[in-house]
């Protein structure tokens, strides 16, 4: 695996997406490994309401899709739930493995801006 990609100062919105996108599916692949095989579980991420609001505002929602967001502005907290479609789509391994990757690059990329909340 190559090198984490370091922090952004730029704020991307599809970027941010991808990267909500990429942290769910990694989360339920990360599942699929334990004793809970299987089900369903959400992502939670801390993001401030300022860079929620752009995401809701971005025109290109495609990550997005197949994903439901739940965000509590008091906690700062976005919880994202994957529908089956969207899970059966890392039942692929190329697919799985990129999640993984591109997760694994991207710890720090977009930290200035969200993380995954464990």
């Amino acid at each position: 695996m190559s090198d984490v990609w370091s922090a952004t100062d730029d704020f991307s919105p599809i970027l941010i997406e991808n990267y909500i996108r990429t942290e769910t599916a990694v989360k339920n692949i990360k599942n699929d490994e334990t004793e809970s095989q299987g089900k369903v579980v959400a992502a939670k991420f801390k993001i401030a309401e300022e860079y929620y609001k752009q995401l809701c505002d971005c025109e290109y929602p495609a990550p997005l899709i197949g994903l439901s967001l739940n965000y509590d502005a008091e906690s700062g907290i976005l919880t994202v739930e994957p529908d089956e479609k969207f899970l059966e789509m890392y039942e692929n391994q190329i697919m799985r493995d990129v999640a993984l990757q591109q997760s694994e690059k991207c710890k720090e990329r977009y930290s200035k801006f969200i993380s995954v909340v464990e």
